[in-house]
């Protein structure tokens, strides 16, 4: 385990910046072959051939900015070959590079593996709605427990849904964002004891 100071919710910055999508051909593809491309844990690498991707566009509403870490769908981020060497020094322990062609350029999905069991009931609100955990917002406040992560340059949590997150420790996204002044994301602090 890496030693930390801050644990950090990571999300697209999709004010300000272009998503990825997969084009039409390859949605089409993908449904005709029943074959979605899902990202839930698990290692894609033996099975996975390069997706082809674009940029998200819905006229008068997408900005017109290209990051250089892009989210694609809600649950995977993408990066350029440019940086594929760099992150994959640090973050091959937990996530695996997957091919995406974006218009002849390529580009990476960053798959993460599995899920950590890290959240810190004791400190944990959750947002209660007719005697239920709500399914929409789950917490109304989510505290991460600092021991109980293994390993934190880029992981899903078991029980917090969509969410990514990181550390700041040397080698996480969070550093290697910082460290080259990369675009695309926002690092939001949570509690972590």
């Amino acid at each position: 385990m890496n030693s930390f100071d801050k644990v950090y919710a990571v999300s697209v910055n999709v004010g300000e910046y272009l998503l990825l999508q997969e084009t039409m051909l390859e949605q089409s593809m993908q449904l005709t072959n029943n074959d979605i491309y899902t990202f839930n844990g698990e290692a894609k690498d033996s099975g996975w051939r390069p997706v082809d991707v674009d940029w998200l566009v819905v006229e008068g509403e997408t900005p017109t900015n290209k990051p250089d870490i892009a989210g694609w769908g809600a649950m995977a981020f993408a990066i350029p070959a440019s940086l594929k060497d760099e992150f994959e020094t640090t973050l091959k322990e937990c996530c695996e590079f997957l091919p995406l062609n974006l218009n002849g350029e390529k580009w990476f999905a960053l798959n993460i593996l599995g899920q950590q069991d890290a959240i810190n009931e004791e400190h944990t609100e959750y947002n209660m709605k007719n005697g239920r955990i709500n399914r929409v917002r789950r917490f109304k406040k989510l505290t991460l427990g600092k021991d109980k992560i293994i390993q934190g340059g880029l992981f899903k949590v078991k029980g917090a849904g969509i969410y990514t997150f990181c550390t700041d420790q040397e080698g996480s996204l969070y550093d290697l964002v910082k460290r080259n002044n990369l675009e695309g994301l926002k690092f939001t602090e949570v509690d972590a004891f």
